[in-house]
């Protein structure tokens, strides 16, 4: 556990609350605990693996909160809730509920109490449907770290950059959220492979059953993005306090300029 003091000056720092940087380092804590008890049968995906494997590397991370796996074993969904609940059993220093089954996502709330007496939770969650991989490129062993904190590092089976565009165009696609906004912005400043993104985004389409092509999955994703910019002030308030003070946006050029990198991956 860090100490308290640490934790305070982190705060300061980045303009993010004490209760997110504590829980930034036990979320390392627990990445550190499920990446020995799951090896390669689970692969980190969402907004974590964007900013601990990816956004860190050029300081542009943001605070991630929950963190996701697909966990890949052609096995019964009964066999598979069984696997993983017998392994969230060992994590350590979390006092986690029994769980719960949500659309073929076994979501755990793991509890703890913070440096400053605040009673808090991560939440991890497992999505059971795939029997193998849903990727253009083989997931891989990539350093995990916090840019917050100088926590526990790991080793993890992540996505490539490609497929964690591809997975994160579909998630703003559904849900809209300024930190979905904010990971595609500096996700796509990377370098990365056009091509390959249009392969993971077709196998995400037929997958999801979305009927559209890639092409017009993106002028709709566009059409959204522009719904989006109208409402940046909202947008803002409810993004900011996940990102370092130095890196909070004005949010509509932000969104307008996420509009002409879709609008470049389109062509």
């Amino acid at each position: 556990m860090a100490e308290l003091e640490l934790i305070k000056m982190r705060a300061l720092r980045t303009g993010i609350s004490i209760n997110y940087i504590s829980k930034d380092e036990k979320i390392s804590n627990m990445l550190e605990q499920i990446s020995r008890i799951f090896e390669d049968k689970i692969v980190l995906k969402g907004g974590t693996a964007l900013n601990r494997v990816y956004l860190q590397k050029f300081n542009a991370a943001r605070f991630s909160e929950d963190i996701d796996f697909d966990f890949i074993l052609n096995k019964p969904l009964a066999d598979k809730i069984k696997f993983v609940k017998k392994g969230v059993k060992l994590i350590k220093d979390f006092k986690i509920d029994k769980g719960r089954l949500l659309h073929r996502t076994l979501r755990f709330d793991c509890f703890y109490t913070n440096e400053i007496g605040h009673r808090d939770k991560i939440r991890i969650e497992f999505y059971l449907s795939h029997p193998k991989q849903l990727s253009v490129k083989k997931s891989e062993n990539t350093l995990i770290k916090s840019s917050f904190i100088d926590s526990a590092s790991c080793m993890f089976n992540t996505y490539s950059l490609e497929d964690l565009i591809a997975r994160k165009l579909i998630t703003l696609y559904n849900r809209n959220e300024g930190k979905d906004v904010y990971d595609l912005f500096y996700s796509l400043e990377l370098k990365y492979d056009k091509k390959e993104v249009e392969k993971a985004l077709a196998i995400l389409l037929k997958f999801f059953h979305i009927k559209l092509t890639v092409k017009a999955f993106l002028s709709a994703l566009l059409i959204k993005i522009g719904q989006l910019k109208e409402n940046s002030y909202y947008i803002g308030n409810s993004t900011n306090h996940y990102l370092p003070k130095e890196l909070r946006p004005e949010w509509s050029i932000f969104i307008g300029t996420l509009e002409q990198k879709i609008e470049r991956l389109k062509q």
